[in-house]
């Protein structure tokens, strides 16, 4: 048992891991959606997922040269952004103008965010993140296989939206917690608010995920699996496990099995 559980940490935690599913997680769902909807439109799919990947690969760049109060690795900024923009044009060619116009909108907001004037650790990432990485991108994922976008989506997708502000909380709290600059006052609500903020985020989460089952005709196993999968938050609130915690990965990679035990729940 001792094993399974340090394998699976080992797991959790892995940096390659993260990397290949953070943009995975922003497609899961509305592309699972859209599918149930019309046949399969792969290539624009993982289009769609190489650029998702270049862009998170443009803010990790952003983020570490923050965190290390280091100098912007411009050629590389560049030579991520080119290819971002490569693959708007293929994509363009696949779908339509109006797909391509939103993602570029999304690139830019993936280089705002950081630059000239940084938004981490503020209230306007826990604001704006989930509008652009959860709400449009899962309509766009949508879109890029049903070729329309339903009214229901944006409840549909409520349960990912509160538990991305979840982990964003999370890595708030972390970041201003290890910081060595005077905090805002947002900064300071939040460390004195940060468990009941966690709390609350996490339980709305599964609650609002529960009440999407409610509505479903879910088959017994997706809904067992996603009661279990409320289980990999322990590593994130008992102190046994902080040691081997790599906070970023972890948060990647739960994201990713939140929202495809979520995701499931659609399986018809």
């Amino acid at each position: 048992m001792l094993t399974i559980k340090k394998q699976f940490m080992h797991l959790m935690n892995n940096t390659f891991l993260a990397m290949l599913t953070a943009p995975l997680t922003l497609l899961l769902f509305g592309a699972w959606r859209g599918l149930a909807f019309n046949g399969p439109n792969y290539l624009l799919l993982f289009m769609l997922y190489l650029f998702l990947l270049f862009t998170h690969a443009l803010e990790r760049l952003f983020t570490k040269s923050e965190q290390s109060y280091a100098k912007l690795p411009y050629k590389a900024i560049v030579i991520f952004g080119i290819l971002s923009i490569g693959l708007l044009s293929i994509i363009f060619s696949l779908s339509n103008l109006i797909l391509a116009a939103i993602l570029m909108l999304y690139l830019v907001y993936s280089i705002l965010q950081f630059y000239p004037y940084s938004m981490t650790n503020t209230f306007y990432e826990i604001l704006l993140r989930p509008f652009f990485k959860i709400l449009i991108l899962s309509s766009v994922s949508f879109f890029s296989q049903a070729n329309f976008i339903p009214l229901q989506l944006q409840y549909e997708v409520l349960p990912l939206i509160l538990f991305h502000i979840f982990n964003l909380i999370q890595a708030q709290v972390k970041n201003t917690s290890n910081s060595d600059r005077t905090m805002t006052y947002y900064q300071q609500l939040l460390l004195k608010h940060s468990k009941n903020l966690k709390m609350t985020t996490f339980l709305l989460a599964y609650a609002t995920g529960i009440f999407q089952i409610l509505k479903l005709n879910s088959s017994l196993w997706a809904n067992i699996l996603f009661g279990f999968s409320i289980l990999l938050v322990l590593p994130l609130i008992k102190k046994r496990f902080q040691g081997a915690l790599k906070m970023e990965q972890y948060l990647t990679n739960y994201s990713f099995l939140f929202t495809l035990a979520y995701s499931l729940l659609f399986l018809v």
